[in-house]
């Protein structure tokens, strides 16, 4: 797929007009994902600018004309001089109550079928909705209409309306996991629906994760709060470092301190960790996959990981450390035993 190379110098308008960018938005592929999300990334100063066009074109909709009155009174005088012309035709007229009656039903009608046409002009239409699914192997960046931005996680899936006005909340509903990054507004409150959760956000960036048992959110930057829409507990404010779990079957909420990088690892594919632990990969692993891990030694629970550690799945997260540590990594069931290697 060709594109030109003076995007730097697009406006919005320019955006909204260019057809690369028009299939982009109404039919995306995971070529043109790759183009445009990594075309943005390297553009922040044309974030606002794109941002608004895809709100644009996702928001496109027909317009019925609205009859003005004078085009009420126009069609009204019309039908009259129809009536007038009949009434002339049929004289003498024996009965008057026919005429009158035809002359009211007639004028009825063009009243009833002109507000029919305001009443649907005037009545509210519902928000465009737009719905993006991760990839099938790897990941997506998705941005909001306020330019802010979600990565998701393999076949994760986001929802949310295409325009937001100004003085709306700003809603998003996700099913998976997915990585957000949120352009503070201090008139638009931002919420993130997840399961039995709603997170309230300030600008920050933060993990969600969702699936049939467990919902995890990890907080990276700034502030946001966790409601709890099935249990009596007062919401939770968190702070950078903070992770929450709410546990489906059991119906229980966890919180504590996590190394927050791990939990949104994924979505780089390969990220540069600083001296993690491997006891803290350990409660990564349970809190990401339920597993109970055994750890042989205190000693080998301290040692330090650091450099790049690529995970895509669980498999693979396991045969990198086994490798980085030299460690052997057995799993029996849904329990992990790690030690040293003889």
């Amino acid at each position: 797929m060709e594109h030109p190379t003076d995007y730097e110098h697009f406006d919005t308008s320019d955006f909204i007009a260019d057809d690369h960018f028009l299939q982009w938005v109404r039919f995306p592929t995971a070529a043109s994902d790759a183009f445009w999300n990594t075309w943005i990334a390297a553009h922040p100063h044309k974030q606002a600018q794109t941002a608004a066009a895809r709100a644009f074109i996702l928001g496109l909709q027909f317009k019925e004309e609205l009859p003005s009155q004078l085009m009420i009174n126009a069609s009204l005088e019309r039908n009259l001089d129809r009536i007038a012309a009949w009434e002339q035709k049929q004289q003498p007229v024996i009965k008057e109550k026919g005429p009158r009656k035809i002359w009211w039903w007639a004028a009825a009608a063009v009243v009833v079928g002109s507000m029919g046409l305001i009443g649907r002009q005037l009545l509210p239409k519902p928000p465009a909705k737009m719905e993006y699914t991760g990839l099938a192997d790897g990941v997506r960046t998705v941005w909001l209409p306020d330019s802010s931005r979600v990565i998701l996680n393999a076949k994760a899936s986001v929802f949310f309306h295409a325009n937001w006005a100004a003085n709306s909340q700003r809603e998003v509903w996700l099913e998976g996991e997915a990585f957000f990054d949120i352009k503070p507004a201090a008139a638009q409150a931002f919420v993130v629906h997840s399961g039995n959760l709603d997170i309230d956000v300030l600008g920050t960036s933060f993990n969600v994760k969702k699936d049939t048992a467990f919902t995890n959110v990890t907080l990276n930057t700034g502030k946001i709060k966790v409601r709890f829409n099935e249990l009596p507990e007062q919401p939770l404010l968190l702070a950078p470092g903070d992770f929450v779990q709410y546990a489906v079957k059991k119906n229980k909420v966890i919180k504590k301190k996590v190394n927050v990088d791990l939990y949104a690892v994924w979505k780089d594919e390969r990220q540069q960790l600083q001296n993690v632990t491997l006891q803290e990969m350990a409660a990564y692993m349970e809190d990401i996959y339920g597993y109970q891990v055994r750890i042989s030694s205190p000693e080998l629970a301290r040692t330090k990981l650091s450099g790049g550690l690529r995970v895509k799945d669980e498999k693979l997260l396991l045969e990198t450390l086994a490798f980085a540590l030299n460690v052997k990594i057995e799993k029996s069931g849904d329990t992990v035993f790690i030690r040293p290697k003889k």
